[in-house]
This record gives structure tokens, C-alpha cells and sequence, in this order.
């Protein structure tokens, strides 16, 4: 029997760089499919020590990506 992967239909693209209080965030968002809207979103810290929030339900403010990296 052959093995399924079941992320096969999943991509992640890098939609936005943010500039955050001198910092620099990159917002992925996570397709499935042909879907031209992300299902989630990933925030990465690039500068600095590397740090990621997976599965945020919507494209992250300002304020949020301060609260969530703080």
C-alpha cells in the first residue's frame, strides 16, 4: 500500500517583512491547495536569535508581534 503525505497540498510563502522597534519579522502564510487565501500564518523573528510563532489565525499587527515576541 503507498503512504499518503498529507502536506503534499500544503505550501508556506513569505508574504511580508516587517520592521517592528528595530527589529525585522517575516509573515508567511500556509496554503492548502489552490487556496489564494492562507489558512494560517507563520511570524519569524530574522534578526536576532530566530524565534517562530506557527498557526496565527490572521496576519499579525504591530502590537501583536510585539506581545508575542515579548
Amino acid at each position: 500500500m503507498k503512504s499518503v503525505d498529507m502536506n503534499a497540498s500544503t505550501q508556506e510563502r513569505t508574504i511580508a517583512i516587517l520592521g517592528v522597534d528595530g527589529e525585522n519579522f517575516e509573515v508567511s502564510g500556509v496554503y492548502q491547495g489552490s487556496a489564494r487565501k492562507p489558512s494560517s500564518y507563520i511570524l519569524t523573528r530574522t534578526s536576532g536569535d530566530t524565534v517562530s510563532v506557527r498557526d496565527l489565525s490572521s496576519f499579525p499587527s504591530h502590537q501583536q508581534v510585539r506581545d508575542l515576541m515579548s
